[in-house]
């Protein structure tokens, strides 16, 4: 029961830092390029992750290996994914509580506040526990949100079925095509092998639902016009109904900071796991590191994570490699 209950709270922590990523990266980077395309493609730019991490599965399953773990170089890709999308989640949390809520600071202050948060939910096994406890609640606001959006939908939002062209859609996979690395995770824990192929089916499904009730709320014309980070987090609440735009601010805040805290645990986690060590003190710095970030011009920050994040679908490249390689 005590094994069972830790890989629920793990399958929890990981899908919650999947989830937050993926729809992040469709709301701030994919959508402002695709319109009313978004919804088929975030189906394309899952589409690398999901085969990498299937091909995945079947080598890990032919070698009779239970994870990537004992891989040396593995670990060290995945701690660094993971403190760039601390970066971005850490960006988009505060532009959201200052361009979103209206929130009095600056995005220096109020990051660093966020990280001081942090530094009192960054036990390892707790904070995994907190989030299997969460699940209910945050699911409920999400159900709430997407209640409100498919209630506000519209058949004629999902035209011009091709968004602006060709040529948008080109860059709209460039530009998202690396949040699919989010699913070599579960390839870094022992998974019962019978369930393990479908780890990443629930995640992916819900994204792109999420994705389609705000393609069906939204005109291509309104998703199109807003390109600046904080237009695109505001575009997803700002034509709620009151109750259901509180709710769905809520959920925002809530999903992006325990994904920062599962983010920089798991980091700090990863970073050391080549040589069997921890050190406790390593996720509160990444956080603190992560918050210090926000001191650098805001679009400039964005626009080179955007850069950095279109290299992640490496990380599952190199997964399938450590896959293939013999046991020794």
């Amino acid at each position: 029961m005590r094994l069972r209950g830790g890989l629920l709270a793990w399958r929890s922590q990981w899908r919650l830092v999947a989830a937050v990523v993926i729809f992040r990266t469709m709301v701030t980077r994919v959508l402002p390029l695709a319109g009313a395309a978004g919804w088929w493609m975030t189906l394309a730019c899952l589409a690398p992750g999901v085969v990498l991490y299937a091909s995945g599965c079947m080598i890990l399953r032919l070698r009779k290996r239970e994870s990537l773990a004992d891989s040396r170089v593995l670990p060290l890709l995945v701690a660094l994914a993971l403190a760039v999308e601390t970066v971005a989640s850490m960006t988009a949390l505060i532009t959201l509580f200052t361009e979103g809520v209206g929130t009095r600071g600056t995005q220096w202050t109020l990051a660093i506040s966020a990280a001081g948060l942090l530094l009192f939910a960054l036990n390892r096994e707790g904070l995994a526990r907190g989030v299997y406890f969460l699940r209910l609640p945050l699911a409920a606001l999400l159900a709430v949100a997407l209640v409100s959006l498919a209630g506000m939908g519209r058949v004629d939002h999902l035209f011009p079925p091709l968004g602006d062209g060709v040529s948008s859609l080109l860059a709209a996979l460039k530009a998202g095509a690396g949040m699919g690395w989010v699913f070599v995770l579960p390839l870094m824990e022992k998974t019962p092998a019978r369930r393990r192929i479908a780890e990443p089916l629930p995640v992916a499904a819900v994204c792109v639902a999420a994705v389609l009730c705000l393609n069906l709320a939204l005109p291509h014309e309104l998703i199109t016009r807003n390109l600046s980070l904080g237009d695109s987090l505001v575009m997803t609440v700002a034509h709620l109904p009151a109750f259901s735009r509180l709710m769905t601010i809520c959920l925002w805040m809530a999903a992006l900071f325990l994904a920062l805290g599962s983010m920089v645990s798991l980091a700090g986690k990863y970073a050391l796991l080549p040589w069997k060590r921890e050190l406790i003190w390593l996720p509160g710095t990444l956080a603190v590191l992560a918050a210090l970030t926000q001191l650098w011009d805001i679009e400039r920050l964005w626009h080179w994570l955007g850069r950095a994040e279109g290299w992640l679908l490496a990380i599952p490249l190199a997964a399938l490699f450590c896959c293939g390689r013999k046991k020794r």
